[in-house]
């Protein structure tokens, strides 16, 4: 009986919420999600790696949508932000 209430809770809360909590199971899943990040100014241009910013990219965060306005903060100058699918206007 412990079994099964204990295997059938996460079964039913399974799917619950749009977002991975914390120090939940999801928060220590990774997934391969490496967009190649590139900083355009008006004199160069320099690709970012991302773990120059972060220890480990993690499946439930949305790097596409964080990272390119906090590179076009953190970069002096920075005009665009570029990767294989799309551009960021700072």
């Amino acid at each position: 009986m412990f079994l099964v209430v204990q295997l059938s809770i996460p079964i039913l809360r399974f799917g619950d919420g749009d977002r991975a909590q914390r120090f939940a199971w999801q928060m220590f899943s990774t997934a391969e999600q490496s967009p190649v990040f590139v900083v355009h100014t008006q004199d160069e241009t320099m690709e970012i790696a991302l773990g120059d910013f972060m220890a480990r990219v993690r499946a439930d965060i949305d790097i596409v949508s964080l990272m390119p306005p906090h590179l076009c903060e953190v970069v002096p100058d920075a005009d665009r932000v570029t990767w294989e699918t799309g551009e960021h206007v700072c």
